[in-house]
């Protein structure tokens, strides 16, 4: 595993597709594993894409599924670092404040009249998972069908590990939900549990492997199983590209229980 001083990052899969090549690595507490699928069952590209920004107090992630090409991923990544200080400025702001103030941002970017006019001009679209957590509160916003996990004791004892749902006919891009009359799209807050708490964000490529031998609680709380879990998606010869972002949090808030 590698490891990398950056705090910020972006990339998409037109860059360094990771065709036969699963990687992993590591920047400040955050995990990243990207692997563009195996050659000789007939992957040819990789139209994922992230960008990562972490700070002391927060981490914004971004994870893109984007199809027919990568135009979707590059638009979406080069429009949120265009708005990089106004984000960056709520994220810093009080948490009281701060999701409802990004989630009026966001949507102001993605329904503006120039980010419409652009995704007009692309070839194909793209899922897109925005994630932020600060303090003991993890937010998202989920357009399509990339998946979002919680892991933690206290919800898996009820089996509760997956925060979204895979929603299969939701794009930004050529085809556009911000086109819609009324946008389809999610979002959701959740409070961390007191301990630690494991998030991953993760394209479905994952989902063509025909055996899974590591769950997704178990690849979250072990960061040396994300190597063999990408390099077993290879060994499958799965197709699809597979890109994660892993990390735990550990918070010393108490979180809510039962009055009884």
């Amino acid at each position: 595993m590698k490891s990398n001083s950056l705090t910020n990052l972006n990339w998409i899969g037109s860059e360094q597709a990771y065709l036969n090549l699963p990687s992993v690595e590591k920047f400040q507490h955050i995990t990243i594993g990207r692997y563009g699928g195996n050659i000789e069952s007939g992957a040819h590209k990789n139209e994922d894409g992230l960008l990562v920004w972490q700070s002391i107090s927060w981490e914004f992630v971004t994870l893109i599924d984007a199809h027919s090409s990568c135009d979707s991923a590059e638009l979406i990544i080069v429009t949120l670092k265009e708005n990089e200080n106004s984000i960056k400025e709520i994220l810093d702001s009080k948490i009281d404040v701060l999701f409802d103030q990004i989630e009026i941002l966001l949507l102001q970017i993605f329904k503006s009249d120039r980010f419409i006019d652009k995704c007009r001009s692309l070839k194909g679209e793209a899922s897109c998972l925005i994630c932020i957590r600060k303090e003991n509160v993890l937010w998202w916003f989920s357009v399509g069908d990339c998946q979002l996990f919680l892991i933690h004791d206290d919800l898996e004892k009820w089996g509760q590990v997956s925060l979204n749902q895979r929603n299969f006919y939701e794009w930004i891009g050529k085809v556009n939900t911000f086109e819609k009359v009324v946008p389809s799209y999610s979002l959701g807050r959740r409070e961390l549990r007191t301990g630690i708490n494991y998030i991953l964000l993760i394209t479905d490529g994952y989902l063509d492997a025909k055996e899974t031998t590591i769950s997704i609680p178990e690849l979250c709380r072990s960061e040396s199983l994300v190597v063999s879990f990408l390099n077993s998606l290879h060994c499958q010869q799965t197709v699809d590209s597979t890109t994660l972002v892993l990390w735990a949090v550990k918070n010393e808030l108490d979180a809510a229980f039962p009055s009884n």
